[in-house]
């Protein structure tokens, strides 16, 4: 089931969805949650941005010690999404290659995990 979410309250569940499109700077990306076995490369990460086929890919299978697995899938996805923001700005070739800020997957988490937190700054002072 293809869905493009724009419910700011985040009332999807990830039973309910194989495919989402998010648009990022102007480019469409297609998000698909997949488990490891139809996708190799989850085997070594919760999630990956394909930036040559704009995809993004959360893995959707894993449960473990994980209380509350559908949370854990949207900070994932967040995380994706902010390496599709760098990109498609031009930052993650234009920041000097693979130890650069732009592919530093602890500013990735940073922005990922505090974004919502800025967003509702900004609101607060009526700055959006």
């Amino acid at each position: 089931m293809t869905k493009t979410v724009s419910d700011d309250k985040g009332g999807w569940h990830l039973e309910e969805l194989s495919e989402l499109s998010v648009n990022i700077l102007g480019t469409e990306y297609t998000v698909k949650f997949m488990s490891e076995k139809e996708d190799y490369r989850l085997e070594e990460m919760d999630g990956y941005t394909d930036f040559y086929s704009k995809l993004i890919v959360v893995e959707n299978s894993r449960t473990g010690t994980i209380h509350n697995i559908n949370e854990y899938h949207k900070k994932v996805l967040r995380h994706e999404i902010v390496h599709a923001f760098l990109y498609e700005s031009g930052l993650a070739t234009s920041s000097h290659g693979n130890d650069s800020f732009a592919d530093d997957e602890e500013i990735v988490d940073w922005i990922a995990i505090q974004g919502r937190k800025i967003h509702k700054a900004w609101e607060s002072v009526y700055a959006i």
